[in-house]
């Protein structure tokens, strides 16, 4: 289930970078951590960057290439970045994809893929504007991304560039894709247009089709480490304690994009709340509760209610598995040790899939998430 989770498709010629009357981005409206696109650095993947510069340098850049791993960790947040380097680069420097009279000439010798923030192209980028970049993603309460969407893929690469370099088509939670859009992207992929990137970012790049994994570059971002996270979070200025800093590292599995999502939301007042309801099954206060996080303009928290909740048992589940107790010490809730003890490693098995099938079928559905909300408390009595 996506928690986090953009624009329309951009065909119309832009200003060149020296043209006047760009908007560089406003220091003061962008947060240390914020939008890829706004985003300047990019923490924890130094290794797949160095990959990257060194592919660059050598002129060797595939045409199409498969960002894959966990959400939240900054596959899309790198996307840009190297989106960035390469429209601002490519203008000088051609590639072999396209080298003259078939001469190789050595790029220059970069460090890294900043780009600074100041720089036209960081603005156009930033803001949507740029004519040599795509970016697409599902729209919000979409299960998939739209197969016409996918499919203009195809006119705007047909397109020459406008400043004679790269262009670059960033595709968002490529593993939705039914097998209609996959089939056209393949017939890009078949024959790829000359100084073309695809970056396919997938959560689950086991739902790609095999002969889109075997035209494209896998680039595996791992999770990242705890001191990363937190460090992210203290630029925030989220400050924490110990024991809120490991219930919140537990829950975020590595994602940077599920830490902030938890603090932002409230998700140690959620959690708490959760345990309460389960330990006291008040159906009057259930029904508040699930008022409170269901109605307009509250899916951010209805959300997080059913992560939470499924990670709660999952949790569970391995621990009575592994027979090591020491990930619930944090919850510091007697309920989560009597459930621990009390039920079988059947029942939390059922539980925990009785409830993502559950949250899965209303969102697909779109079903009353009230309801939603005090059906999943009450399939753990039954």
């Amino acid at each position: 289930m996506n928690l986090f989770g953009d624009e329309d498709l951009i065909f119309d010629d832009d200003p060149q970078e020296d043209d006047v009357g760009y908007s560089p981005v406003p220091e003061d409206s962008v947060s240390e951590l914020c939008e890829p696109a706004l985003m300047d650095f990019c923490l924890g993947h130094e290794q797949i960057e160095n990959q990257f510069l060194d592919l660059y340098k050598k002129d060797k850049m595939p045409h199409a290439v498969v960002f894959s791993g966990a959400q939240g960790i900054g596959k899309t947040t790198f996307a840009f970045r190297l989106a960035r380097f390469l429209l601002k680069s490519s203008k000088d420097t051609q590639s072999n994809q396209e080298a003259l009279f078939g001469i190789e000439e050595s790029a220059p010798d970069v460090k890294s893929l900043d780009i600074a923030r100041d720089d036209p192209v960081f603005s156009r980028v930033a803001s949507g504007g740029h004519a040599d970049l795509m970016h697409l993603k599902r729209d919000e309460g979409s299960n998939a991304l739209r197969v016409d969407e996918v499919r203009g893929i195809e006119r705007f690469l047909r397109k020459t560039s406008s400043e004679g370099g790269y262009r670059i088509v960033i595709i968002e939670d490529a593993d939705t894709m039914n097998r209609n859009a996959q089939n056209a992207i393949l017939k890009i992929l078949e024959e790829p247009p000359k100084m073309v990137l695809l970056i396919l970012i997938a959560h689950r790049s086991g739902m790609l089709i095999p002969t889109i994994r075997s035209r494209t570059r896998f680039f595996e971002f791992r999770s990242l480490s705890e001191g990363i996270i937190l460090d992210a979070l203290r630029r925030e200025g989220k400050i924490l304690s110990e024991k809120e800093s490991q219930r919140l590292l537990t829950y975020a599995s590595g994602s940077i994009g599920k830490a902030l999502n938890f603090t932002n939301e409230g998700g140690l007042d959620m959690l708490s709340e959760i345990l309460n309801h389960i330990e006291k099954n008040n159906q009057t206060a259930l029904h508040k509760f699930s008022q409170s996080i269901s109605g307009k303009g509250q899916e951010a928290s209805y959300y997080l209610f059913a992560d939470i909740m499924q990670w709660i048992f999952r949790l569970m589940l391995s621990a009575k598995a592994r027979g090591d107790y020491r990930a619930l010490e944090n919850f510091s809730h007697d309920i989560v040790t009597k459930m621990v003890g009390e039920y079988s490693l059947e029942k939390l098995i059922g539980i925990s899939s009785d409830l993502r099938e559950h949250f899965q079928s209303v969102d697909f559905s779109n079903l009353d998430k009230r309801d939603a909300v005090r059906r999943a408390f009450l399939m753990l009595s039954q």
